[in-house]
């Protein structure tokens, strides 16, 4: 129970929230960089349910399944470089929450 709980503020919240701030921050070419952290965290929070985890992310155990996480971890990391060589610091941190909430459903999801 708890760990849901540090995997709802940490995972979750946290990125919805810098990433909403930074995207009324930023101005309208700044925004580009917010764009593959929005669709990671909207992806992880639609997947919630496991009905819709089952058809967006892939049957349990399956190779999709972990393609799904792999890719999104691999996109979250790449989007927290970029971010931080544009130095948008509320992006940056944001994609790193991001990345390691991938990790974590990856951890939950592993076989063991």
């Amino acid at each position: 129970m708890r760990e849901s709980l540090i995997f709802g503020a940490f995972g979750l919240l946290f990125p919805v929230v810098l990433i909403g701030k930074a995207w009324r921050r930023y101005d309208t070419s700044a925004r580009r960089v917010l764009i593959v952290p929005a669709l990671s965290v909207t992806l992880l929070l639609v997947a919630i349910p496991h009905g819709l985890r089952w058809i967006l992310l892939g049957p349990d155990y399956s190779n999709r399944l972990y393609l799904t996480i792999g890719a999104n971890v691999v996109l979250a990391f790449a989007s927290a470089i970029y971010s931080g060589f544009k130095r948008r610091w509320m992006a940056l941190v944001a994609s790193a929450f991001l990345a390691l909430a991938w990790f974590w459903v990856g951890a939950i999801n592993s076989v063991a």
